[in-house]
């Protein structure tokens, strides 16, 4: 079952448009409905008054959830930090793609951006600067583009894509149909505003920190969106893995680790004020990131006889 604790919450605060949230007075706890170029940004805020805040994205929405989704409320629940949960606003438009990267969508080319504005924006009502932007798969795709809005922040990422060009051409091509109304999966067509490939956007140069977590049975995400990544930033001292394998053996691989190890390093993360070299190691993570110590790691992690068949 899909988790989404808060589809019968109460009537969210609603704004306007953008702009009437970003000057307000006051960011309301609770949902949070904006208008914003004819679609909703919908967020739900959960401060705490700590010096940390959680940013929650979430992946291919599943056909028994309902939108908005607000991913990560079960695993992060009583953690010390402050929470936010974003919901993909392409997806309002048409129940015939769930998956959106949080790319934007032709009525929101400049999505990213103000999702980073909308996050800065919470953040400075409630002093939690020490930022880890979370999700899986296309959600870790999101963590990875929008923590680096923010030179001090952590990107978790967990199985993600780096370059959406390079997922399975199905959803790409539903996304570019119904997001963003153009024929085909030729992403070089649409605005400079949107980082659809975050590999030459990184290899550029950052400042913050990524922590990827990937599953070392899931060869597709391997070779397509890890190794390329790390091929271009794979010497840096602000990049971490953990691999491991998890999931039954049949299947593509693509699955995230127990939620109890998600957790575990969310409570890491929680108390390390923003080191976030200690909270990672702490964690288990390794600071060794390039191609050869991900073909390493995916040897190791094999089992008996398969790594003596390679």
């Amino acid at each position: 079952m899909s988790e989404n604790l808060v589809v019968d919450t109460p009537t969210p605060s609603s704004f306007p448009d953008l702009h009437s949230f970003l000057s307000a007075e006051e960011v309301p706890a609770g949902l949070i409905e904006i208008q914003h170029q004819g679609l909703p940004l919908e967020i739900l805020n959960v401060p705490a008054d700590s010096d940390t805040t959680l940013v929650c994205f979430h992946g291919a929405v599943d056909k028994d959830v309902r939108l908005p989704w607000f991913l990560g409320q079960g695993v992060t629940a009583g953690l010390p930090v402050n929470r936010i949960f974003i919901s993909d606003p392409s997806l309002r438009k048409s129940t015939d793609f769930n998956l959106a990267w949080y790319a934007g969508s032709k009525e929101q080319p400049d999505l990213q951006e103000t999702l980073a504005d909308v996050v800065r924006r919470i953040v400075r009502e409630t002093g939690g600067y020490n930022l880890v932007f979370f999700g899986s798969s296309a959600g870790g795709y999101a963590s990875l583009a929008l923590s680096r809005f923010f030179p001090t922040s952590l990107a978790l990422a967990v199985n993600p894509q780096t370059s959406i060009s390079r997922f399975y051409p199905g959803a790409v091509e539903r996304y570019m149909t119904y997001a963003w109304e153009m024929d085909g999966k030729d992403m070089s067509e649409l605005p400079a505003s949107v980082a659809h490939n975050l590999i030459p956007a990184y290899s550029a140069g950052f400042s913050h920190t990524v922590a990827l977590i990937q599953n070392a049975k899931d060869w597709f995400h391997i070779q397509k969106h890890q190794l390329p990544f790390v091929d271009v930033v794979g010497d840096s001292d602000n990049l971490f893995m953990l691999m491991d394998r998890w999931g039954p053996d049949t299947g593509d691989g693509h699955i995230p680790p127990p939620k109890e190890l998600i957790r575990a390093c969310f409570e890491e993360l929680a108390k390390c004020r923003g080191d976030w070299r200690a909270g990672l190691t702490a964690s288990g993570f390794q600071a060794e990131t390039t191609r050869q110590d991900v073909k390493r790691r995916v040897l190791d992690t094999a089992p008996a006889k398969a790594a003596s068949d390679t």
